[in-house]
């Protein structure tokens, strides 16, 4: 009868469970330990990731910046060339102002030695044809047409 008792009898079996209650403990203990690192390495990467978005927000903050200083520094420039064209205008203008058409005529007899024409010097042509200018016999017409003659000869056919 022992033996049918020993069949139910789970006291032999008490050390065999008790080791095996302490292996069930240190594998949850283990994924206790695990999920804590998974918990951490994703707060480091949560960490990491805020501070690529920050620091890619300070990028955009700071070149914004820097381009509102360059933005600001070419208008400075522009202001500077207007005014600079402005006063070479006036200066341009003043510079024509002194300088008429008497005190060019009283420079050129007085400095230079020029001698203003007798109204019979003047010779006036009339062009009755829009491209076409004839002088009078011999002189420099007809001395210009024999030089050019040669070379029209050249290019007809």
């Amino acid at each position: 009868m022992d033996r049918q008792n020993v069949a139910y009898d789970l006291s032999m079996y008490e050390t065999l469970l008790e080791p095996k209650a302490e292996k069930k403990q240190a594998p949850q203990q283990s994924k206790v330990v695990k999920i804590k690192n998974k918990n951490a390495f994703k707060n480091v990467v949560n960490i990491l990731s805020i501070a690529v978005i920050v620091s890619l927000i300070i990028g955009v903050i700071w070149t914004n910046a820097e381009i509102t200083k360059a933005t600001n520094s070419i208008a400075v420039a522009q202001n500077a060339i207007t005014e600079a064209e402005s006063e070479k205008a006036y200066m341009e203008f003043t510079l024509e102002s002194r300088m008429s058409l008497a005190e060019i005529e009283d420079y050129a007899v007085g400095v230079l030695g020029m001698v203003k024409m007798d109204s019979s010097q003047v010779e006036y042509i009339e062009i009755e044809n829009e491209n076409k200018v004839e002088w009078g016999e011999g002189g420099l017409g007809n001395k210009i047409e024999e030089a050019v003659q040669p070379v029209l000869s050249y290019f007809q056919p």
